[in-house]
């Protein structure tokens, strides 16, 4: 056992040197550290180095690569997207991010689809469209008109959070933050996807085979799952999505340096609150204990997927809720077109997704690299599947006739959508904020950059800027 007098010096060496860090930090330039290195951490660095008034020194901490949950993998020479790989026409961040840093959209094919209960096709795109919608109609009735316009009323009201944030407006919680989009949103994290559209009428026969299948591909998950996510989740089946030339990981490193934060590959294991107010981070191979004004987490943080520390903070946090485990399997071979019913390899369509929950993947889809438009070029046939579990050989073979390489890919890609709802705070102390939070009512790319500029304005907020002084905002002109 030490000697007390051995203790209360090592006591006061420790104060010493966190007041000696703190002594440098200059009110002129807040140092603002920001834990996580997605497309929410790059995006919230990007808008707080773009508020005037803040100068700020941002240091960006990350134990993953750049573009954490978007990322892509090399199979014979080719990159195929992994993780985040599409966009909606309507997300107004990312689509005008990529036009201010001048990237090139990705053309698409318009792919055949199919829906698949394990024993056959219940319903199977041919090669005319007219017939396809004909077909679509004529299985799912008038429902299928309803959602549409359902979807079409959400967006619209999803796309006033744009203005309201231009506005400088921030929110401290997600209920808010919904609220300002539209009050009814808040109701749709209270009941299941089922139920919300069995209120408007739509059929079972809808909901059972081609909502059931959306969730399954976007979530892994069912129409079990909230109704706003489950909404985001049909918005994502609409036509007109898109991707980047290059993958589109190329935004959040883009967003990275042009914030000229300092990225730093090291693990932070605990935030610590100092007398002052402000914070030092500890790190879980370096000795360091640097000092910041303000702190952001721009990471999941739930029982499953951190054990972050917060030390000396006047209550504990809690952060409730899991993330939901999906199994990204890419193999370059040829789909066994005997189990899905095929005349031949060639007749396989582009895009199966499954209806039933019982069956044990989610989607199969055909794959193109990022670096040229769908179709073009003699790359080798590529295969993404979703699954929750990972695939025995077994099961791969039951899939593919033929296999050359296979690459397996765990995520922890979102939340498990089972009614668990996170305590939805963004302000966990004063100067210290969570983005992630807001994935708990859906996670999409878009959702994580709405969520980062709420946070960022936040933090300016908090060092003393007036964000709803328009010449605060000037950094929205340039997006």
């Amino acid at each position: 056992m030490f000697p007390i007098s051995f203790c209360i010096q090592l006591s006061f060496l420790i104060l010493l040197l966190i007041n000696d860090s703190q002594q440098t930090l200059d009110p002129a330039e807040p140092r603002i550290a920001i834990i996580g290195a997605g497309i929410s951490g790059t995006s919230a660095a990007y808008f707080l180095s773009k508020t005037p008034g803040l100068n700020p020194k941002i240091d960006v901490y990350s134990k993953d690569p750049v573009g954490g949950r978007m990322a892509t993998i090399n199979i014979q020479g080719y990159d195929f997207e992994t993780g985040g790989s599409i966009l909606h026409p309507r997300n107004r961040y990312m689509k005008q991010f990529a036009e201010q840093f001048g990237f090139k959209q990705k053309k698409g094919i318009s792919g055949k689809f199919g829906l698949y209960d394990g024993s056959g096709f219940v319903y199977s795109e041919g090669d005319w469209n007219v017939l396809n919608v004909a077909s679509l109609l004529w299985r799912y009735g008038f429902s299928l008109v309803k959602v549409n316009t359902l979807i079409g009323d959400m967006l619209n009201q999803f796309e006033r959070i744009y203005n309201v944030q231009d506005d400088g407006y921030a929110f401290s919680n997600v209920v808010d933050l919904l609220s300002a989009m539209d009050p009814s949103f808040n109701l749709m994290l209270e009941r299941t996807l089922e139920e919300g559209l069995k209120q408007v009428g739509i059929s079972s026969l809808f909901i059972d085979e081609l909502a059931n299948a959306i969730m399954r591909v976007n979530y892994g998950q069912s129409t079990d799952a909230h109704q706003f996510v489950g909404s985001v989740s049909l918005a994502g089946a609409e036509t007109g999505l898109w991707s980047l030339r290059g993958g589109n990981k190329k935004i959040p490193h883009a967003l990275l340096n042009a914030s000229r934060a300092n990225f730093h590959d090291e693990e932070v294991e605990a935030i610590h609150l100092n007398t002052d107010g402000r914070f030092s981070l500890r790190f879980k191979e370096n000795d360091e204990m640097p000092s910041y004004d303000a702190v952001i987490l721009a990471t999941p943080i739930t029982n499953d997927t951190s054990s972050f520390g917060f030390e000396n903070f006047p209550r504990q946090f809690h952060f409730p809720g899991r993330y939901h485990q999906t199994i990204c399997t890419m193999v370059q071979g040829e789909v066994n077109h005997k189990t899905f019913g095929f005349a031949d390899a060639s007749s396989v369509i582009d895009d199966i997704f499954t209806i039933n929950r019982t069956l044990f993947f989610n989607s199969l889809a055909r794959n193109y690299p990022v670096d040229m438009d769908d179709g073009e070029g003699d790359a080798p046939p590529v295969w993404k599947v979703f699954s929750n579990e990972p695939l025995t050989k077994e099961e791969l073979n039951i899939l593919f006739s033929s296999i050359n390489e296979t690459y397996t890919i765990h995520w922890k890609a979102y939340p498990e959508y089972d009614g668990t709802i996170s305590s939805g705070n963004f302000t966990l102390h004063p100067g210290l904020y969570h983005i992630n939070t807001l994935e708990f009512a859906a996670s999409a790319m878009e959702m994580g950059v709405i969520g980062a500029r709420n946070v960022a304005m936040l933090a300016a907020s908090h060092l003393g800027v007036d964000i709803q002084d328009r010449k605060a905002q000037s950094f929205h002109i340039e997006l």
